[in-house]
């Protein structure tokens, strides 16, 4: 018989970006500026209006773990 788990492990990570525009931009353009930057600190992108600059990520301290699938054994199990 085999056993299938899954793991997953989650934090709360901030992505910072910033975006100097000489024209008003939506948050649709703002967004697309931002995710058009490479995730690498002091990264640029430019269009003929605008600049994104990614700043960095502040990494979560927080994490959470959950596990799925079947039943894993217990830990008393273990010694037996």
């Amino acid at each position: 018989m085999k056993y299938n788990y899954t793991y997953e492990e989650y934090s709360q990570d901030t992505r910072s970006y910033e975006i100097e525009s000489d024209v008003k931009l939506t948050r649709e353009e703002i967004q697309d500026m931002a995710l058009s930057c490479d995730m690498v600190e002091g990264a640029t992108y430019k269009d003929k209006n605008s600049m994104a600059t990614f700043k960095g990520t502040e990494f979560g301290d927080d994490s959470q773990t959950e596990f799925g699938g079947d039943e894993p054994k217990e830990e008393e199990d273990e010694k037996n």
